[in-house]
């Protein structure tokens, strides 16, 4: 799904250019508020990855590797996926005979 393009101006303070280029990552300072913005919105859950690596203009594989190097976890993993790993963990453990 392609994007309409259309150009917004946007004026933030001066104060803010320090830690968006502390970022690393990015060509320009329009390039790293773009991609500031893609994982907020990702992070909010406002965006899904798929939509936030389409608006930070970078692959799904890019996008996924920059989250990954500043800790941020892409992948969604509910309470039912833990107590499913939970009792898989206690099953292996009950045949190797390591839970009594």
């Amino acid at each position: 799904m392609a994007l309409k393009q259309s150009k917004v101006q946007v004026n933030i303070p001066n104060d803010f250019v320090p830690i968006v280029n502390s970022l690393g990552v990015g060509t320009s300072l329009d390039d790293r508020i773009r991609l500031s913005l893609a994982i907020g919105l990702f992070a909010s859950k406002a965006a899904s990855l798929a939509q936030a690596a389409q608006l930070s203009g970078r692959s799904l594989l890019d996008f996924m590797e920059i989250l990954k190097s500043r800790g941020l976890h892409w992948g969604e993993y509910t309470e039912e996926q833990q107590s499913q790993d939970d009792e898989s963990l206690r099953k292996l453990l009950d045949e190797m005979g390591a839970v009594k």
